[in-house]
């Protein structure tokens, strides 16, 4: 009896994982067959940025031919199960490494209340309305289905590391884990979809919920409009405004250039030198002659020694999902700081690096000494503070741009599947006007004053 019980549980073990390991498979497979697409980096003189992601997505290798933004009653079954996997996976790991070995403390306020309302609360709303109507939307065409309010999170970056390691961190890990109430983010496509990755790390990384944008695309670009979609279904998306990472005790950012003097590039990935897109034009023009000029890295000395721009700090591009969302979405800020521990910033190149002492700093405090700040290790461990502020209102700004220049044009987010030339219509709305520049440099100026605030309160 005792072999036979033994044989019997043997058998389902390996059933199991025969199982198991066929749902990981198919659904990184998957991942794979549907990943983000990046663009033709920007050149002279060229708009590869705005071509559409279903015309890039032609020329890969086992490659979707249509690709998002979907809404989440659309999405491939084994889609489903890669992002779940993905998302898990990552969140799990970042937890035990965040509270495990080191201290993460966020400010549990009314204002941190007023996140988790929004990210949960809201979200599960939205998701019960959706599929008590989604008999009725089948029936009616995509266009007659209301779009639902998104929410939108800005905070500093101090890291490459900020998302997944502060991202990951910010709901309860029971909701953390679940892909319906996770953020989608946006990274830089040379870090996260450059050539030299593989496909099924890709796949991995936008089943985590990332999209990759082309830092110097502008704000043109389509990638910034497929990001925004999913804005507009209601989701939870997080922008870094600040384009780039800064270890400053402020907000870092743009700040005001030297005459003739240009902007350098602080990338891991590549060296070339290339004038900064201070007016967010839709690319960015690299110099052929810069031997003769001055040269400033982002995020080094040399800049920090340099006045505020008059432009502001941020990118324009967040002033622009808000502006053109058709329900304009709830904003809410937040600053962290200590992540700097981890991927320290060279103050004269401006790159990141991993801390030499990496290992070390990981050893629970019972087994090193010198454990100053209560993170453990020698005193320089982990310790991750997050503050929240009070939701921003555009309500004004938008308004008094429509009272002046008429009704802007919105983005959606359930595309309607009859209607051949709507991408292409997207597309050409997409291209803002100088009136609109000015009403995204308002609201991303009113995004600054309470993100410095933060920033210099958490950091000080």
């Amino acid at each position: 009896m005792a072999s036979s019980t033994s044989s019997y549980l043997k058998s389902c073990l390996k059933y199991t994982s025969a199982t198991l390991a066929t749902i990981f498979v198919t659904s990184m497979t998957a991942a794979t067959y549907y990943r983000p697409i990046p663009a033709t980096s920007p050149t002279n003189n060229s708009t590869h940025t705005n071509t559409h992601s279903n015309d890039r997505r032609t020329t890969q290798s086992f490659c979707s031919p249509n690709s998002p933004p979907w809404n989440r009653d659309h999405v491939p079954l084994l889609l489903q199960w890669a992002r779940g996997i993905s998302i898990g996976a990552t969140t799990l790991a970042i937890r035990l490494v965040m509270n495990t070995y080191g201290r993460y403390e966020i400010r549990e306020d009314v204002c941190y209340e007023r996140f988790l309302e929004a990210a949960i609360d809201a979200r599960r709303e939205q998701q019960q309305q959706q599929s008590s109507s989604s008999i009725e939307s089948s029936q009616t065409t995509s266009s007659a289905i209301p779009q639902q309010r998104g929410l939108l999170t800005v905070s500093n970056h101090r890291s490459l590391f900020d998302d997944p390691g502060i991202l990951s961190c910010l709901l309860p890990l029971p909701i953390a884990i679940q892909p319906h109430h996770q953020r989608w983010g946006i990274c830089s496509q040379e870090y996260c979809f450059n050539d030299a990755l593989p496909s099924y790390i890709k796949g991995y990384i936008g089943a985590g919920q990332v999209l990759p944008i082309c830092r110097g695309g502008g704000i043109n670009q389509q990638l910034l409009l497929d990001f925004g979609r999913h804005l507009a279904n209601g989701e939870w998306c997080h922008v870094f405004p600040e384009a780039g990472v800064w270890q400053w005790k402020e907000l870092g950012g743009r700040r005001e250039l030297p005459k003739g003097a240009v902007w350098g590039s602080a990338s891991d990935f590549k060296d070339d030198e290339q004038k900064g897109d201070i007016s967010d034009n839709s690319t960015n023009n690299h110099s052929n002659n810069n031997n003769n000029k001055s040269v400033i890295i982002p995020a080094t000395t040399a800049q920090r020694s340099l006045p505020p721009s008059p432009i502001g700090k941020l990118k324009w591009g967040v002033g622009k999902l808000i502006a053109h969302a058709p329900i304009t979405p709830r904003v809410i800020p937040f600053a962290h700081c200590g992540m700097e521990r981890l991927l320290p910033q060279d103050e004269v190149s401006g790159k990141t690096y991993l801390r030499r002492d990496f290992v070390k700093s990981l050893l629970p405090s019972f087994l090193c000494n010198n454990d100053s700040d209560g993170s453990g290790g020698d005193g320089k461990g982990l310790r991750i503070q997050i503050q929240f502020g009070h939701e921003i209102k555009f309500d004004d700004l938008i308004k008094e741009h429509e009272e002046k220049h008429g009704k802007l044009w919105k983005y959606r987010g359930k595309e309607p599947t009859s209607e051949s030339n709507n991408t292409a219509m997207q597309q050409e709305n997409w291209v803002s006007s100088r009136e609109e520049r000015i009403l995204y440099s308002k609201i991303v100026k009113r995004i600054e004053m309470h993100l410095e605030v933060l920033t210099k309160e958490v950091c000080r």
